[in-house]
């Protein structure tokens, strides 16, 4: 059994999967002060052979490999030290693509075949492209729901903090409900403007695949996705170890 860890910004989301199976999958906020308990009581019972993580918070990781030993016994691999991606990456600076975003394009060219556009609607909101060829050819990052909801909030006098959990009217008739529609649409409409724009760039049609938290919300109302992967950066996690595990 393999063990797949993801550690965003808000959340770590960990899922084991048996042989080509995620027979087990669950989501803790990144900072949970529980975090230990939580993850020996959801996982503790897998016989577990090897661990990787994909990280993108750096004290993150670090904490939870403390963790990971103590329960499994075992060392984590971590994503881009002890593994590399195996996907051409055209970035001018290489470093600076955070893994979670080369694992998804790396996945979705496994699974979906390139070219491809992956939107990850988290923190932020990524769009990731994969050329014709299979390459990681760039990207672009925009605030995400939460992100936007919260900013709001703490720079403005008047707005309340709120959570999006469901698809809000278009026309709010509170400041809540009007706060919502802006986040809402903008981000659906947001997708649709820049798949487009990567279209007219590239002058051939992507297959567009959403992941991350807010992903089938969002896709509801979109009309560039065309599939809902949520667990997307953990299979992507899956197959780079079992491609590395082919060349030893």
């Amino acid at each position: 059994m393999l063990l797949a860890i993801d550690i965003g910004n808000s959340n770590i989301t960990l899922g084991v999967f048996k042989d080509k199976q995620l027979v087990k999958k669950s989501r803790i906020p990144t900072y949970d002060k529980a975090l230990a308990r939580k993850i020996k009581k959801a996982f503790a019972r897998y016989k577990v052979g090897a661990i990787l993580i994909c990280s993108v918070v750096p004290k993150a990781e670090k904490a939870l490999t403390g963790i990971l030993k103590r329960i499994f016994k075992i060392k984590p691999l971590i994503m881009g030290k002890d593994i590399r991606v195996p996907i051409r990456n055209l970035y001018k600076r290489p470093e600076q693509v955070g893994q979670d975003r080369l694992i998804n394009a790396y996945a979705g060219c496994v699974i979906y075949k390139a070219p491809l556009i992956i939107v990850d609607f988290g923190t932020a909101v990524t769009f990731d492209v994969v050329s014709k060829s299979g390459a990681y050819a760039g990207g672009i990052i925009a605030p995400g729901i939460e992100l936007s909801l919260n900013s709001l909030a703490e720079k403005t006098a008047l707005l309340p903090k709120i959570t999006l959990k469901k698809i809000p009217a278009v026309l709010g008739k509170t400041t809540s409900e009007s706060m919502a529609s802006g986040i809402y649409y903008g981000c659906a409409l947001l997708c649709d403007g820049l798949v487009k724009k990567l279209q007219n760039k590239f002058k051939y049609k992507f297959k567009v695949i959403a992941t991350g938290g807010n992903a089938r919300l969002i896709a509801k109302h979109s009309i560039a996705i065309r599939k809902v992967d949520e667990d997307l950066t953990l299979k992507g996690v899956k197959l780079a170890y079992l491609e590395k595990m082919k060349k030893i």
